[in-house]
């Protein structure tokens, strides 16, 4: 059987604009915004005639009988008798994706196309053979808004080489689609590629899966009408399962906070972080406000802490003793490495608030290291040591805590994470980070406890193996030295004009098509762009195989009715 292209309609004007080609169309029904099409075109008269894919990124449609002076307007008009017309005027716009050339390149045409040329629809062998995903090496995000049901779906892939080392963005505004879409992705990273990924979970959504100390999966896959999503997601699940049993697969770590342990049926792993890990420079940020005779009891402290208790790992109620009881401050004063300056520091008042500030942080956190514990965290044990062969997805839940408790929490870990990736003698394996809430995290203009990191991950953790993603419903409210790093970026729904050109200043992958596109994606629709992706597309995210969270509540059904 032949299958003829759909014929769409012809180029008219002016040809040179690769991003603002226009299309006369054949009728009202011939095209949608965001579909695919294809032009016939020659780049020199040695090649031969190839095809040009594009897509339409706008459709006009006016009729000069239906205007603002004419009331309701005529429906025809009889310029001659027996002869009518409608007035209608249909017209496209399109922005070229390119042609491959015979390197398998993909280049925009610098040779103007022939106007008049006519334009046919692509189909699923089209798109499939131009965009040459690698199965192998990539993980399926979902399929090709427009090509996404029945036997003509395009599924998309992101190399996840260049996804998980160059960074990731995720920006949209709430209730689009975007932890459900990092969902996806990390979910896929592990059990498809036998990944680690570690997310900071500050709200408990991606905790969800694992409530009760069980995995919970998505079961409802009958509205699935692509065979091969549903058996993917079944692989995923299973996976997942045999992951576990092997050591790896969902490990969550908390607080020490009972309520934690109900949550995971006492399956989660208490965090025990040591605090000498950090520098003055980082103490000054979780610290605020200290004086300078305060910093220095602090520093000296510290020293003296570390000096004492020289064989780590150091409980942090020692430091905490030498602060605030005097039998500890005499202690300090009595140590024969102190400056002039430093002796004449260390008084009570300024030990007392240094004492009273460090009290708040330790018991706002409670993920500190004590005896009491046992064994701090290993870092190498969450992450799994180079060379270690099991996945794993590692939830740190922070949910409830405040907000300076989390990025205490986020920028030790991940401080750890960076520390032990650069070590040559003892190394982890390549990991992902997720950054929830990254506007928090790494906040524009103003300073935060977590922020330092997160840049360091950003400009030298490609070559130690750690990326990460930051997620964000306010781009513009995003450090530009950390977005500016990511060299992919999925957009979702945004309406706010600051958050677009945020997005539009920070990155040169969109297009003015592209930017004026956010506001009206779908829930679940997405922008993608970057190194990870052949070409900017526009996509629908598929399923998850696991339960999450974030989704709003039902409130009449949680109300319920009153009986009186």
């Amino acid at each position: 059987m032949i299958v003829v292209d759909k014929y769409i309609g012809k180029l008219i004007g002016n040809t040179g604009n690769p991003n603002d080609l226009k299309i006369a169309l054949e009728n009202s029904f011939s095209a949608k915004r965001g579909e695919f099409v294809k032009i016939k075109h020659r780049e020199s008269e040695e090649d031969g005639d190839t095809y040009v894919l594009g897509r339409i990124v706008s459709i006009s449609r006016s009729n000069i009988l239906y205007n603002s002076n004419m009331g309701e307007g005529l429906s025809s008009l009889e310029i001659l008798p027996g002869a009518q017309v409608t007035g209608e005027t249909l017209f496209g716009t399109i922005e070229l994706v390119g042609y491959r050339d015979n390197y398998g390149q993909i280049k925009i045409p610098r040779r103007p196309l022939n106007p008049g040329e006519k334009v046919y629809g692509v189909d699923y062998e089209f798109l499939s053979k131009f965009y040459k995903f690698d199965e192998n090496t990539s993980i399926n995000i979902g399929n090709l808004i427009g090509y996404d049901k029945g036997s003509n779906i395009v599924p998309v892939y992101l190399d996840v080489n260049k996804l998980v080392t160059e960074h990731l963005a995720v920006l949209a505004m709430t209730g689009s689609g975007k932890s459900y879409t990092v969902g996806r992705i990390i979910e896929r990273l592990v059990a498809e590629m036998n990944g680690t990924v570690v997310v900071f979970d500050v709200h408990g959504e991606y905790g969800k899966a694992f409530e009760k100390g069980e995995i919970h999966f998505n079961n409802n896959l009958d509205f699935i009408e692509d065979e091969r999503e549903k058996r993917s997601i079944q692989r995923i699940q299973e996976n997942l399962i045999e992951m576990q049993n092997a050591g790896g697969g969902i490990k969550v770590y908390t607080p020490q906070i009972d309520s934690f342990d109900y949550k995971y049926s006492g399956k989660n792993h208490h965090l025990a972080l040591q605090f000498d890990r950090f520098d003055m420079d980082d103490l000054s940020s979780i610290l605020p406000g200290l004086t300078e005779a305060q910093e220095r009891v602090l520093d000296v402290a510290i020293r003296y802490w570390k000096a004492k208790y020289n064989h780590p790992p150091r409980d942090i109620q020692d430091l905490t003793y030498l602060l605030s009881d005097e039998q500890g401050l005499e202690e300090l004063k009595n140590w024969d490495n102190l400056t002039e300056g430093e002796a004449k520091a260390l008084n009570n008042r300024s030990a007392a608030v240094a004492s009273m500030k460090l009290t708040r942080v330790i018991n706002e956190a409670k993920s500190f290291y004590t005896r009491a514990i046992g064994e701090p965290t290993d870092i190498y044990d969450m992450i799994g040591e180079k060379g270690n062969s099991v996945g794993r997805l590692v939830i740190i839940d922070l949910q409830g805590l405040s907000d300076d408790a989390k990025q205490i929490i986020t920028a030790l870990i991940s401080s750890e994470i960076m520390r032990a990736a650069s070590d040559k003698k003892r190394q982890i394996r390549p990991c992902f980070l997720v950054y929830e809430e990254g506007h928090n995290f790494a906040p524009a203009g103003i300073p935060s406890i977590s922020k330092k990191i997160i840049k360091k991950i950003a400009a030298e953790g490609r070559k130690f193996g750690v990326g990460f993603a930051i997620i964000s419903q306010r781009p513009s409210k995003l450090d530009p030295d950390v977005t500016s790093q990511c060299n992919t970026i999925i957009t979702m729904r945004l309406k706010n004009p600051d958050d677009q050109r945020f997005i539009a200043k920070t990155s040169d992958m969109f297009s003015s098509s592209d930017i004026e596109e956010l506001p009206s994606l779908s829930t679940g629709e997405a922008l993608i762009n970057g190194r990870s992706i052949p070409a900017p597309l526009l996509v629908k995210v598929g399923t998850k195989a696991l339960i999450h969270g974030g989704e709003s509540p039902e409130v009449i059904k949680e109300w319920g009715v009153f009986n009186g």
